[in-house]
């Protein structure tokens, strides 16, 4: 199973396949603020510092919204759109 890490937080729990990230964070009392919850208000917009590629890739909504933003960098994600991948990677996540 891979895992998060909230690095503001210094938070590091298990997340398995599929599993949305907006879930972990609430299921374990992450600070990552959220706003809609549906990648429109980028309120969660946040930096993926290790592991990016055991995330799902970002859908249509997502990439609108980090488009609008200016934050079509590849490190860049809206939190509450992300699903964890396949990998038994860990990713690690960073929030302003």
């Amino acid at each position: 199973m891979a895992k998060v890490n909230f690095k503001n937080d210094n938070l590091t729990v298990d997340a398995p396949a599929g599993k949305s990230i907006k879930e972990v964070c609430d299921e374990n009392g992450s600070s990552i603020p959220f706003g809609c919850r549906n990648g429109v208000c980028g309120t969660c917009l946040s930096t993926i510092t290790k592991g990016k590629h055991n995330l799902r890739p970002a859908e249509e909504n997502e990439k609108a919204t980090l488009e609008g933003f200016g934050a079509q960098a590849p490190d860049k994600r809206l939190i509450c759109q992300c699903k964890m991948g396949d990998k038994n990677e860990e990713v690690e996540i960073e929030n302003p």
